[in-house]
């Protein structure tokens, strides 16, 4: 349920194409560095992120990564606010909603269009779901 919803807040900005859920085991103790094999490297992750799922599709090049991780959700916006343009990704639309602290913001890097969701986890109490739909780099 909770992957659906971010995905749908996600899909605002950007369509996505038939996806398979991959879900991935990633252990409690795991970090950010656990990102999928095709993860665009610099697509900001905040610390202690852990990754929780990931898909890929079916049709299409539209990849989805979902961490958790714990923290403020003020300071989980600033850090995107400041980080993706710091890794070189022009800022596109975003949508913020303090009230529901929800936060989604796409991204472009050439011609992928990539977008990530904040929003709190339904799961876990203070902890927050990051949700990135993006285009792995060619190789």
């Amino acid at each position: 349920m909770r992957i659906a919803t971010t995905m749908a807040l996600a899909a605002i900005l950007l369509a996505t194409p038939s996806l398979v859920l991959c879900q991935t085991n990633a252990s409690p103790a795991a970090s950010a560095t656990s990102a999928p094999a095709d993860w665009d490297s610099h697509i900001p992750i905040p610390p202690g992120a852990v990754l929780i799922s990931s898909t890929k599709p079916k049709v299409g090049v539209v990849h989805s990564a979902t961490f958790e991780v714990a923290g403020d959700y003020q300071e989980l916006v600033d850090f995107y606010e400041k980080a993706i343009p710091k890794a070189g990704f022009q800022p596109g639309p975003k949508v913020v909603l303090p009230a529901r602290k929800v936060y989604n913001r796409s991204f472009i890097h050439k011609s992928a269009l990539d977008s990530v969701v904040i929003s709190p986890s339904t799961d876990h109490p203070g902890k927050f779901t990051i949700n990135i739909t993006y285009t792995p780099v060619a190789k």
